[in-house]
């Protein structure tokens, strides 16, 4: 296959080869290292070669743009890109950024955590079930969990109950097992739950 033209941004450290009526964008440093120039037939294992980092630089584009919109987790990334590029590929390259610090999966789980314990007033298991969605892996989840989990839990409950129900009507057992339920798809433990209930109805 005749390489019929390369053209080399000095800028960008990326060169554009055109063979075969086809374009390939590759780094600069994979230029050299396949060893194309203009006017070259490339061997099978050249072309190879040339195709394989054309898809990793692709790919690594893919990801940076993906991160550019949205944090996560790098097993999330892994899915969004395998749609295109295949998981081994995808895999490799999302292990890439997190060697070179763009993703940071334990930093990350961490964030999110607090963030929906703080703000969305969300207990252990459901934060849980979000990380896990998200495919952060169980030991950044536990590792992000850990605080939380031996946290006392009991104003993040009542902000719930109270929030949704009027503490008046909680004498109501109807209106008891439905807040009691609410809550408790919030991600916290019945006998918390209902303890703080006891407590707001005694008040």
């Amino acid at each position: 296959m005749l390489v019929t033209s390369v053209l080399l941004n000095t800028s960008s450290h990326e060169a554009v080869v055109r063979a075969g009526g086809e374009e390939y964008l590759i780094t600069e440093a994979d230029l050299n290292d396949i060893c194309i120039a203009e006017g070259d037939y490339l061997t099978e294992e050249q072309f190879e070669l040339l195709s394989a980092r054309a898809d990793r630089l692709a790919c690594i584009k893919a990801a940076f743009s993906a991160l550019s919109y949205s944090d996560m987790s790098s097993g999330k990334l892994v899915s969004k890109l395998s749609r295109k590029f295949g998981k081994e590929l995808s895999q490799e390259v999302a292990d890439l950024l997190s060697e070179r610090g763009y993703i940071n999966d334990a930093e990350l789980a961490k964030r999110y955590a607090s963030d929906y314990y703080n703000f969305r007033r969300w207990g252990p298991s459901r934060i849980r079930s979000e990380l896990y969605s998200r495919r952060f892996r169980s030991e950044d989840i536990s590792e992000a969990l850990s605080e939380i989990e031996t946290a006392d839990h009991t104003e993040n409950i009542e902000h719930l109950i109270t929030a949704k129900y009027d503490a008046a009507l909680l004498s109501d057992p109807d209106i008891r097992r439905r807040a009691a339920a609410y809550v408790y798809r919030c991600g916290y433990d019945s006998s918390d739950i209902y303890e703080v209930i006891a407590r707001i109805c005694q008040e």
